[in-house]
């Protein structure tokens, strides 16, 4: 006999990255590590200097680098 299993929940909204670096994380963290000032970023994938900001600092945050520099080799 098959065991039946439900489907899979799937929560609606925005998918969790956890701990993972999610897109937008990894191409500002990109950017960053490249030398790039938040201004500078803000204007490739259009969004506020205080977004890129935030995304910076997650990206810093879960990659455990010290500085953006170091976001390019601890980035997985």
């Amino acid at each position: 006999m098959r065991s039946h299993q439900p489907p899979e929940v799937r929560r609606p909204g925005r998918p969790a990255f956890d701990d993972r670096l999610s897109p937008r994380e990894r191409e500002v963290a990109e950017l960053a590590a490249r030398g790039l000032r938040n201004r500078e970023i803000a204007v490739v994938p259009h969004l506020s200097p205080r977004t890129v900001e935030q995304h910076v600092a997650r990206a810093l945050r879960k990659t455990g680098a010290l500085s953006r520099r170091d976001l390019l080799r601890t980035s997985p």
